[in-house]
């Protein structure tokens, strides 16, 4: 089994490239990480902005723990954008039986900052992709594949990431 996250600053591409690579892997999930909690269940249970990402988070790796169990799915991709640490701790669901990927979507500041596609980016989106550049979403360390994509449509980027699981799985045998 193969976990991919497709990491990166809010409007980078995540959710877009994340549905597209479902239609090409087989037996793909994908998780919508956003929608694993409500705005509405999130002011109910009086979260905080990060204690409900805290939750998301916790319920997307029992949803992780559940389908490494279940082997319905060859992949499963999410989209979402993570800290060093949420990449430590999700290293964990690699064994001899699943690998975890991060891929991050990097295309520049202004690219990011510009309404894409039908989505149209409220003050606290442009204000919270600033911090995002800011705090190193467009460029961890941790990633095993940046793509600037700023400048690429969507069906490139695909391509692009299909081209490293491909020759990924060329050196480690495993099949796409």
């Amino acid at each position: 089994m193969r976990i991919i996250n497709i990491n990166g600053p809010i409007n980078s591409g995540k959710s877009t490239i994340a549905k597209l690579l479902i239609k090409v892997l087989p037996r793909s999930l994908f998780i919508e990480v956003d929608d694993l909690l409500s705005d509405e269940e999130q002011n109910r249970l009086g979260l905080s902005m990060q204690a409900g990402w805290a939750e998301r988070t916790n319920r997307l790796n029992a949803i992780i723990q559940k389908e490494k169990s279940a082997q319905n799915y060859q992949n499963i991709i999410f989209a979402y954008p993570i800290t060093a640490k949420l990449y430590k701790e999700w290293q964990a669901w690699a064994d001899d039986t699943t690998t975890f990927i991060n891929i991050t979507l990097s295309p520049k500041l202004e690219v990011c900052l510009q309404n894409r596609g039908t989505r149209e980016l409220d003050d606290w989106e442009i204000k919270r992709i600033k911090e995002m550049y800011q705090e190193g979403y467009q460029n961890p360390e941790f990633s095993d594949l940046i793509i600037d994509n700023g400048s690429q449509t969507p069906q490139e980027t695909l391509q692009e990431i299909i081209n490293f699981l491909e020759q990924r799985n060329k050196n480690g045998n495993q099949k796409i």
